[in-house]
């Protein structure tokens, strides 16, 4: 029987690595000797376009044709199904740089099919022995750092920097901590109040998750949401806030109309467990008179595989609101936003912070409020700071507001009294702080 992929790649690698410590053994110490961590981009695409059978023939050749062009006995050796790794003995780091660019920009790879030639993108990991690492694991860690570094910022090679193990090493550390609070139920919620710009009431407040480190540091949620959703946390972090959210719900003395607003990451939307979650939490809240609104941004309601057009109307016809969260961020199609079952736009921040300086974000809200009432959505302007963003808002025609001009994110305790003292007068559009805060 065959060994599977994993187990060859696993076993291709390990005889590479000790191929790679013997040729340092044989080094000069005089000598830096490069290693060229590379991948061919395209594998995935050649597989379904052409066959994994072509695919594995454009590899072998395109290895082939490298051993061909490098000099005389420089090892070339391929790691699995994309990646290749290069060992070049050179004099400077400039030579090595050199060396990365004629791989990626003056020798580029290209598969013939029929005559008809594709181009495939090679990005390269660099990591120089041994002014990076002084054994050949190291070397092949640092390489691949590299290799991480160049993919994310789309560069065709990125050379090791020292500072990346520690932040690698950073990263890992948040990572376990961060999984630890949520083990431990340890984050908090917090509700900043939204305001009805009609009646000068709160009408709403949006549940906002904090983090308090071990360190004692208060992290908002930006600052480790995008990490819980690479690394699969968020759905337990989405289940721990809405048990928060309940928590604090059955306490409050809601008025009419009240609603939360709860974010909601692509990927817990999909999440097996999603829909019969959110509709016990609707029920509940409603056992309490507060209504449910689930918050998506736009970039993620616009990829139709994370955010079907059937799930979000599944939300719709449960009752529940649905806001698009961070307008005009993202590049919705006016197509696109016609169909989306939403209930709300909230207006990005960025349009408001200067709504009362820059006549474009005023041209720009005012646009957005006009396309809201077309599809018949409500407003809500979100980083309201300052009496005169409130007043020209208002006269934009935003049925309600969010901002620290307006009221901070707050424990749930505080909800209902900030909700019952909370007044703002229409005629002047200032604010009147709730007693007792």
């Amino acid at each position: 029987m065959s060994a599977e992929p994993d187990e060859q790649s696993g076993r291709r690698r390990s005889a590479s690595l000790r191929f790679l410590e013997r040729y340092l053994e044989q080094v000069q110490p005089s000598r830096l000797t490069a290693l060229l961590l590379g991948q061919l981009d395209a594998f995935n695409r050649i597989t379904t376009t052409f066959g994994h059978e072509r695919c594995e023939a454009f590899c072998a050749e395109y290895i082939e044709r490298l051993r061909q062009a490098m000099p005389p006995r420089t090892p070339v050796v391929r790691l699995g199904d994309r990646r290749f790794a290069v060992l070049l003995p050179l004099d400077s780091m400039s030579a090595v740089m050199d060396a990365a660019v004629q791989l990626t920009e003056e020798r580029p790879a290209y598969l013939t099919v029929d005559e008809e030639q594709f181009l495939v993108d090679v990005t390269l990991g660099v990591a120089v022995y041994p002014t990076h690492a002084e054994d050949a694991a190291s070397l092949m860690r640092r390489a691949e750092l590299a290799l991480t570094d160049a993919r994310k910022g789309e560069l065709p090679f990125e050379i090791y920097r020292p500072d990346a193990t520690k932040q690698q090493h950073a990263l890992w550390r948040f990572e376990t901590e961060l999984d630890d609070a949520v083990q431990n139920g340890e984050l908090d919620v917090y509700y900043q109040p939204k305001v009805s710009l009609d009646t000068g009431r709160t009408c709403g407040v949006e549940a906002l998750v904090r983090w308090r480190t071990k360190t004692g540091c208060f992290m908002a949620a930006n600052d480790f949401v995008p990490l819980a959703e690479r690394n699969g946390a968020i759905v337990p972090i989405t289940w721990l806030v809405f048990a928060r959210v309940l928590e604090a719900a059955s306490q409050w003395t809601a008025p009419e109309g009240f609603y939360v607003a709860v974010n909601v990451s692509p990927q817990v939307l999909d999440h097996s467990e999603f829909m019969s979650r959110l509709k016990d939490l609707h029920a509940r809240l409603q056992a309490h008179g507060v209504a449910l609104t689930v918050e998506l941004t736009e970039d993620s309601l616009v990829q139709g595989e994370t955010a079907s057009l059937d799930r979000l109307d599944r939300i719709r016809r449960l009752g529940i609101g649905l806001a698009i969260d961070d307008f005009g961020r993202g590049y919705s199609s006016l197509g696109y936003l016609k169909q989306l079952p939403a209930t709300e736009i909230k207006i990005d921040k960025r349009f408001v912070e200067n709504v009362a300086v820059d006549s474009k974000d005023r041209d720009i809200v005012r646009a957005i409020v006009t396309l809201a009432q077309a599809f018949g959505m409500g407003v809500v302007a979100e980083g309201v700071d300052s009496a005169e963003a409130l007043a020209i808002v208002a006269e934009l025609g935003c049925q309600r507001a969010q901002g620290f001009f307006l009221g901070r994110p707050m424990r749930g305790d505080l909800v209902s009294d900030w909700t019952a003292n909370y007044r703002l007068p229409r005629a002047s559009k200032t604010w009147v702080a709730p007693t007792g805060t």
